[in-house]
């Protein structure tokens, strides 16, 4: 059953009560010492056409209710049917043990299937207990499991938690810790001169001090563990048909190129998401077959937020065939050279942007470079080369709309991207070093 209300999954405002059902769903809590995997074999007549999807579900943080809930909108709806099914659905998971982080947990990774007596959860493989999805090795070491156990046609990842998409880790939550200059009040965040300098203004966000991060959260008392992007890219060991990255701010133009060689196709949204993500009750019937479609799933979620009303009508979703991003790139390259003065000195109130409580990190890729002044050739050769890529995008006419930080969506390229004019030395210095964008485009010199 779909939970009824509003939530943000990365928990940047208000909180309004949903309606959760507990059904005592714990496949996370099996003792450390039952750590004997199923010994059925893998390998089936049919794995020359079995399609695997990995369910990364990273909820050991302010998540845990919502991802819970997705679990059991899976196992309520569209499964495989049988262990000896074409296609398989394997869940790597973290979530507290007793739903109160009194205790500690241990990441899971198991099957899931449906039986006549019903579903079925066989266990893989269980970490030891305080052992951290996102932290050390266990993401990857858990996908080269899957990789190695279950050879198949294709590969598809969903994965689930708190993100922040190219951001540094920690830097969303408290840039104080990264920026000297860095205040929680004061200045003016439309001045790009002053923004420059360092004038910042991070109102308070969250009730209960969670921070939003990269890619993937475990919060163990105060200390939270995230991943940056390209720690995400390297935990990556084998291609992936598609990705679904169900994270608040993921959409950006920098989280895509970085993955171009790991991921053919890549699901994902501009702005923060509500709490129920995409659409876990037809979501496996989209991946779990012959011919998955990952861009059947991110318009499901489109169009089930385009559908509400409300504040509830806000989703901004796109899909990207990664292997057509080169012409992205070379036309980008070419404009920001030519623009780099403009760009520079371009005000952020002036441009689309994708985020609340002004955290200037995410604005339209097109309307940057629009706004910049480019002229309606090099505007057309810009959607030409985006419409290679981008090929699926979707946004309600308002995020969050009536609320003290909503905003109204004029444009939507489908990406979002770094604006250096609301950045920072440090950001710039970060962006330069580490992102494969960057050194693709020179955005950033």
């Amino acid at each position: 059953m779909r939970r009824l209300g509003f939530i943000f999954s990365c928990l940047l405002g208000i909180v309004f009560a949903v309606s959760c059902r507990d059904d005592n769903f714990t496949p996370w809590t099996v003792s450390a010492e039952t750590t004997t995997p199923v010994t059925k074999p893998a390998r089936i007549e049919s794995e020359e056409i079995r399609n695997v999807v990995i369910m990364v579900s990273g909820g050991f943080n302010s998540l845990s209710s919502y991802l819970r809930q997705d679990l059991m909108d899976l196992s309520e709806n569209y499964l495989p049917g049988g262990y000896r099914t074409a296609h398989v659905l394997l869940v790597l998971s973290r979530l507290p043990a007793d739903g109160s982080f009194a205790t500690t947990s241990a990441p899971v990774l198991y099957r899931m299937y449906r039986e006549e007596e019903g579903v079925v959860r066989d266990t893989l493989k269980i970490w030891p207990q305080g052992t951290q999805l996102f932290g050390g090795t266990t993401l990857r070491d858990a996908l080269q499991f899957a990789y190695d156990r279950f050879p198949a046609k294709g590969y598809g990842m969903v994965l689930s938690s708190h993100g922040s998409g190219w951001l540094p880790e920690e830097y969303y939550f408290d840039p104080s810790k990264f920026e000297t200059n860095a205040s929680s009040s004061g200045g003016n965040v439309w001045n790009a001169p002053a923004r420059r300098t360092g004038k910042w203004y991070f109102p308070e966000i969250v009730e209960d001090g969670a921070p939003v991060k990269s890619i993937g959260q475990d919060k163990d008392g105060s200390n939270a563990v995230e991943m940056d992007l390209v720690a995400f890219r390297d935990a990556l060991p084998f291609h992936l048909d598609y990705l679904l990255l169900d994270a608040c701010l993921s959409g950006g133009v920098e989280v895509a190129y970085e993955l171009r060689e790991k991921v053919d196709v890549l699901g994902f949204s501009q702005t923060e998401l509500l709490a129920e993500g995409f659409d876990y009750e037809t979501l496996m019937s989209r991946l779990l077959v012959s011919d998955p479609d990952p861009v059947a799933a991110c318009r499901d979620a489109y169009n089930y937020y385009a559908a509400q009303t409300g504040i509830n009508k806000s989703a901004v979703f796109s899909a990207i065939n990664l292997r057509e991003m080169e012409d992205l790139s070379g036309i980008c390259r070419t404009l920001f050279q030519k623009y780099r003065y403009p760009l520079a000195m371009l005000q952020g109130s002036s441009v689309q942007g994708y985020f609340r409580y002004e955290r200037h990190f995410f604005y339209d890729l097109k309307d940057i470079l629009v706004k910049a002044g480019i002229s309606a050739e090099e505007e057309a050769q810009l959607d030409a080369a985006l419409a290679k890529c981008v090929i699926f995008k979707g946004a309600t006419p308002y995020f969050m709309q009536g609320t003290q930080y909503g905003f109204a969506i004029q444009c939507h390229s489908g990406f979002s991207m770094y604006l250096p004019s609301m950045g920072s030395a440090y950001l710039d210095h970060y962006y330069k070093d580490n992102l494969a964008w960057n050194q693709a485009t020179g955005l950033v010199q």
